[in-house]
């Protein structure tokens, strides 16, 4: 059976009519009563829900992102209220994309898309009257990375209104409700920080993982200098102006192999590591407080990440507040508060409020989640191992094991590979991943080489025609599963989305000895058709990580499409028919090969949905699938 989603229509459901016979169904799950994580159906888990993406306006006004209805919007909680009393300040039938406060608090730009076509309009809201109006809306143009000027009168953006390929940099005034173009070049560029009098800004220029640029732009002459070496490839994540804008604070691997917090100066273009007392460990991103006096540094420590305050006077410490540990976010500055968010596999990302002057007190929780009746704190922590992949190179991964495991009990056994293929797996409050413990499976999610988090060389290591490494690492954690008893064969399933779609199926037309079931979710099968089709703005970006369409003959070798008869195992595809990343049309390429071999294969698509599923209730029916499938092939 092949279910579809039942959503609104679509322009591209006609192509999918075509190429595919569909039926539709409804699937019942009952919700038990109880409380035990272990004791109720995939729906409470699934409708699990936290605020995030919060921000403090000077008046104690606290903005965040919300789906208490099953979409994302932007909402409000006055100074004294609680999350109980948030006021509801978008209704986009697709949600919000992001949002972008005011230095003063009195605007917020707005992004948002339809059906998940990632083709962002953007909105302008008065935070006072609470009162919406559209600033640019195009099918065809995508516009995005709002920055608010200090003086909160202007703000920069990017649309790529002139060339689909490229993005340049605009200013828009408030005053006259008109905008100008600040920079106009090939590549995909994107404002990142004003100076203090907003006389000049700092542009990106965004290449590929290993090589981004910055850029400072004096609007009055226009005059437009490089701020980062010339002829040279590194990564420059830019955190901000110092105090007093003599500096340019960055995030870089400058001629080393972990990204640290270094300082441009901007006369002479001298460059400088200023923690070196962070050394050891990547860092994740820097966020410096509204004047500039405070630097927050988030460090990647195996996949967690912890928070380390320092004065940008002289880059000595500042008491933080005691953390658990986990993955700390959301850091955002206003006066002497600062927010930030904790999240684990047990804690799904409570928003805390803090005091710099008063660093010995605690974090006030300013948000809660909605954890549906469910006992979130007997959720399983992952174990963090290594496992040696064909070359013996040691391979991270996160192990998460149900609370009844027996050492040696060969359990049915999920590979989760991440997307990407330059993101890192990270033990966040993972709703899906407990639910599948509780019902007795296993779960390992590798960070296989290629993965972020863990240095330049790393990230580097299956860029272009290294891209087996990447594949046979990932094939190696299953084995690694069955030679340490966890499952045996025929009882691991594959599973990931759009890179680690493709990983997926890499993994079972190289391996499929291994896999009892598979599914691809909006993942790549054949390289010439994806770059072929691919958003023109995101082409570069991609061929800089798999190789360039002129080389056919090597893209045509790593793709799973053209090893489709290898597969003898149950798969599953689910895609957004409006995906503009990896168009639905590589999902299409792998369900119509299999029908003509007779190969079982199950297909979810959604019509209003792009690359992943951003809608509850289409999450819902792609989760209750997902464990039907698995339990079907890896349990019976």
């Amino acid at each position: 059976m092949q279910p579809v989603a039942t959503s609104r229509a679509s322009t591209s459901v006609t192509l999918f009519k075509c190429a595919l016979v569909l039926m539709v169904f409804s699937l019942s799950t009952p919700v038990a009563t109880a409380r035990e994580p272990g004791a109720t159906g995939i729906e409470p888990f699934i409708k699990i829900r936290w605020p995030s993406r919060a921000d403090l306006a000077p008046d104690g006004t606290i903005y965040f992102v919300f789906d208490p209805d099953g979409i994302r919007q932007l909402y409000k909680v006055r100074p004294g209220a609680t999350q109980a009393d948030a006021i509801k300040l978008t209704s986009f039938e697709d949600g919000i994309g992001g949002y972008n406060l005011s230095d003063d608090g009195k605007w917020i730009t707005v992004s948002a898309s339809i059906g998940g076509s990632e083709q962002a309009d953007l909105f302008l809201i008065d935070a006072t009257t609470e009162k919406m109006e559209t600033l640019f809306s195009d099918p065809e143009v995508v516009y995005g990375s709002t920055l608010w000027r200090r003086d909160s009168k202007a703000f920069a953006y990017r649309a790529n209104d002139t060339s689909p390929a490229d993005f340049h940099v605009y200013l828009y005034d408030l005053a006259t409700r008109s905008h100008t173009k600040l920079h106009a070049g090939k590549g995909y560029h994107y404002p990142v920080d004003f100076n203090r009098d907003g006389t000049k800004v700092v542009i990106g220029k965004y290449n590929s993982a290993s090589h981004s640029q910055l850029f400072e732009l004096t609007i009055a002459n226009k005059d437009f200098r490089e701020i980062t070496p010339r002829d040279e490839k590194w990564s420059f994540g830019a955190v901000g102006y110092s105090y007093d804008d003599r500096t340019f604070i960055v995030n870089t691997n400058y001629r080393r192999d972990l990204k640290s917090i270094h300082a441009i100066d901007l006369r002479t273009g001298g460059i400088k590591p200023v923690l070196s007392d962070l050394s050891g460990w990547e860092v994740d991103y820097g966020t410096l407080n509204n004047d500039r006096t405070v630097l927050a540094v988030g460090l990647n420590e195996e996949g967690y990440r912890s928070l380390h305050l320092r004065r940008t006077s002289d880059f000595t410490e500042v008491a933080g507040p005691k953390l658990e540990k986990g993955i700390v976010g959301n850091i955002t500055f206003r006066g002497k508060h600062m927010l930030y968010s904790l999240n684990n596999a047990n804690t799904a990302g409570v928003i805390y409020k803090w005091d710099l002057n008063r660093p010995t007190a605690p974090g006030v929780a300013v948000t809660q989640a909605d954890t549906q009746g469910i006992d979130v704190s007997k959720f399983r922590l992952p174990e963090l191992v290594r496992y040696s992949s064909f070359d013996g190179t040691r391979i991270p991964a996160f192990l998460y094991l149900p609370s009844d495991y027996k050492k040696g009990t060969k359990i049915p056994f999920i590979v989760q590979y991440h997307g990407g293929p330059e993101s890192q797996y990270r033990p966040y409050f993972n709703r899906s991943f407990q639910y599948f413990l509780s019902r007795g499976y296993g779960v390992i999610a590798p960070n296989v080489r290629g993965s972020s988090g863990y240095g330049k060389a790393y990230i580097e290591a299956d860029n272009y025609k290294k891209r087996s490494v990447s594949v046979k690492d990932g094939i190696w954690a299953a084995k690694y599963l069955i030679n340490e008893g966890y499952s045996q064969k025929r009882k691991i399933a594959a599973w990931g989305g759009s890179y680690g779609g493709f990983m997926t199926m890499a993994a079972i037309t190289e391996a499929p000895e291994l896999f009892g079931a598979a599914c691809n979710v909006v993942g790549v099968v054949n390289f010439e058709t994806f770059l072929e089709q691919t958003k023109s703005y995101r082409r570069k970006l991609r061929e800089a990580e798999y190789g360039p369409l002129t080389d056919r003959a090597f893209l045509k070798s790593i793709s799973p499409i053209h090893k489709i008869n290898r597969i003898d195992m149950p798969l599953m595809l689910a895609h957004g028919l409006n995906d503009p990343r990896v168009p639905v049309g590589e999902a299409m390429q792998v369900a119509i090969a299999l029908k003509k071999r007779g190969v079982d294969v199950e297909e979810l698509y959604f019509p209003d949905e792009g690359h992943g599923f951003r809608k509850e209730d289409n999450r819902l029916l792609y989760y209750q699938e997902l464990a039907r499938f698995f339990d079907k092939h890896l349990k019976n």
